[in-house]
């Protein structure tokens, strides 16, 4: 890719959201059960309608804003036996949905702006210079909150041999599932990408309950079901009721 400093202060907004997202999940999922964390995600629709509707002036059918209370109410639900704990999950995880909800947008807006995307070359492209400069702007963060640790963390790659391999695979599955997704963004409209990522969370959901172990009670499950099922009807309301306003009219 060819870009110039006036291509790279374009990918700072993306890039920023980028960091930003990864570091408040990670956090979310430390502070919190991994099952709940990504109860909480799955609302993240809901943040990408305020901001659209009220940030990128993109105006949001009457019927989505009426999907909203749905998710809402199943994360409530699902985290109503966690509150006592899980409060640095549940904010933390929420500011990583606005996070994803404002890259979304910028990343799409990037994809569509002249010059710039035929220089960079292509999606994945955009995605790894990206990624580069989202790693670089974490650094600050990271020795802000976890620099007194460094040298333990360094001690325990030598040592321990679990810790590198999680780590390397962990990297990879990242960094592969989220260029697929930047990918998807541009070939797929909002709603295919909607239903395809609230599948991921139900799999997300209970599979990693199943193999950590963590608890899946009655309320959780049903939470998570009324929230999961908020957002699939979120991604598909517009479509449902619009052939009965072609009929009406």
């Amino acid at each position: 890719p060819k870009v110039t400093m006036d291509d790279i202060i374009k990918m700072l907004p993306v890039a920023f959201c980028y960091a930003g997202a990864h570091s408040a999940s990670v956090f979310s999922f430390s502070a919190g059960s991994v099952s709940f964390g990504q109860i909480v995600k799955a609302a993240e629709p809901a943040f990408a309608a305020v901001l659209s509707q009220f940030v990128y002036k993109k105006k949001i059918s009457k019927a989505k804003w009426l999907c909203l209370p749905i998710v809402i109410g199943g994360v409530i639900i699902a985290s109503v036996n966690e509150l006592d704990f899980a409060w640095a999950a549940l904010i933390s995880a929420c500011l990583a949905n606005c996070f994803a909800a404002v890259k979304g947008n910028e990343n799409k807006k990037l994809m569509e702006t002249e010059g710039l995307k035929d220089r960079i070359g292509s999606v994945g492209n955009q995605f790894c210079i990206t990624s580069i400069m989202g790693f670089l702007l974490s650094i600050p963060f990271v020795m802000l909150r976890e620099g007194s640790k460094l040298g333990s963390f360094v001690e325990a790659l030598k040592t321990v041999p679990a810790l590198r391999s999680n780590m390397i695979a962990s990297a990879l599955w990242f960094y592969g599932y989220n260029e697929i997704s930047t990918m998807t963004l541009k070939k797929t409209n909002a709603v295919t990408q909607s239903v395809a990522n609230t599948a991921k969370r139900v799999i997300v959901i209970i599979g990693v309950a199943l193999v950590l172990g963590e608890s899946l009670d009655f309320m959780k499950l049903l939470g998570c079901g009324i929230g999961i099922g908020g957002v699939f009807l979120y991604s598909i309301i517009d479509n449902l009721v619009k052939p009965k306003e072609v009929k009406e009219e």
